[in-house]
């Protein structure tokens, strides 16, 4: 094994291996950059990301990060055109990762549409930050693009260019840098399952309606971020309507309406059903409609209302967010909205009123 190692190393120092590394390395940020669900997997391909960038700047003989007292004329110069040329694309390779994710955004939300009912966009509409995967993207993008310039030169090879001259303090750098795969892997981790959970960011939205003549609804939004942006989110959406006797979610027809409420919407020929009266409503009231599983999977969503003798309603989402498959060292995350008979919120965390 030891003895393939330097023919592996030659060839990815040649031109076709260099290049090879290249488009590798651009679809993973491609895939980043776009609103593809990853699944809780994200983990992996940043972590393939940063793999590629070591076989890059290793096959380049680390030619973009050197001192320029250590390089040649020559080094000196193709260092210099590298990074002219890089940062002159800077723009380009920005503006096309925000195409790229504005036609896979529409793409998801199109076959979202086609499998159910109701069409549900590629990123939740309460945690609206910059997403964690999208900070990666144009950081590779701001970071590698000089390294990825030289690689695709005929005379971008570290070998060739004499940067790596097989002294010890190369074959170290060699094996340290390897180091930032487990180091890029704890540190996720530990972020997910000890860092505090945060508020997440929420988006807005419009007042809405319904309800029987004397009723005021509402649409709440927020939710809560285990591991920040590279961890997932829970969200929870809530049309909350209030009559100044009760307070209840309307959308979720697994959310039974109360007695009273459904006693309002009658006439004397006519009382309606309960799923006439309270429809499906998933963009309004959406059990999970908000969750964000990039960096770990998000799964076990359940809601639940409760209407104490008082009228006041406490709805609650619970998951369970797993950074590992199986469920291993998964913890359980809440999020709470309390609202008075008289629409005044008594307890939530990161929310909105629209």
């Amino acid at each position: 094994m030891s003895g393939s190692t330097p023919i592996i190393r030659a060839r990815l120092a040649g031109r076709p291996g260099r290049r090879s590394l290249v488009v590798a390395a651009w679809t993973l940020i491609a895939l980043l950059a776009s609103a593809l669900p990853l699944h809780g997997f994200g983990i992996l391909v940043v972590m393939a990301l940063a793999g590629l960038d070591i076989l890059l700047l290793q096959a380049t003989g680390w030619l973009a990060f050197r001192r320029g007292s250590r390089l040649d004329e020559r080094q000196r110069r193709l260092r210099d055109f590298a990074y002219r040329r890089g940062f002159r694309w800077i723009g380009l390779a920005i503006v096309l990762l925000y195409v790229l994710w504005l036609a896979s955004d529409i793409a998801v939300t199109v076959i979202s549409a086609t499998t159910s009912q109701f069409s549900i966009p590629a990123f939740s509409a309460v945690n609206t930050g910059t997403p964690g995967r999208i900070v990666i993207a144009l950081a590779e993008v701001l970071l590698m693009l000089p390294t990825c310039v030289i690689a695709w030169r005929e005379d971008g090879g570290g070998d060739t260019d004499g940067v790596a001259d097989g002294t010890e303090r190369d074959r170290r750098r060699t094996w340290v840098a390897w180091l930032v795969l487990p180091g890029i892997a704890a540190a996720w981790f530990a972020a997910v399952v000890w860092l505090p959970l945060q508020s997440a960011p929420h988006g807005s939205f419009s007042s809405s309606g319904g309800g029987p003549s004397g009723t005021t609804c509402q649409t709440y939004a927020g939710g809560v971020m285990a591991g920040a942006e590279f961890g997932a989110s829970v969200g929870l959406r809530a049309n909350v309507c209030w009559d100044g006797s009760v307070a209840y979610v309307s959308g979720n027809p697994s959310l039974p309406l109360p007695a009273s409420v459904i006693r309002d919407y009658g006439v004397p020929e006519f009382t309606p059903s309960a799923s006439e009266i309270n429809p499906a409503q998933p963009m309004l009231s959406g059990c999970g409609l908000d969750n964000l599983s990039d960096f770990a999977a998000v799964g076990q969503t359940t809601c639940t209302e409760r209407i104490d003798a008082s009228g006041t309603m406490y709805y609650t989402v619970s998951a369970r967010v797993s950074p590992l498959p199986f469920g291993i060292a998964s913890r359980e995350v809440s999020v709470a909205l309390v609202v008075t008979r008289t629409g005044k919120v008594l307890e939530g965390q990161g929310f909105e009123e629209s």
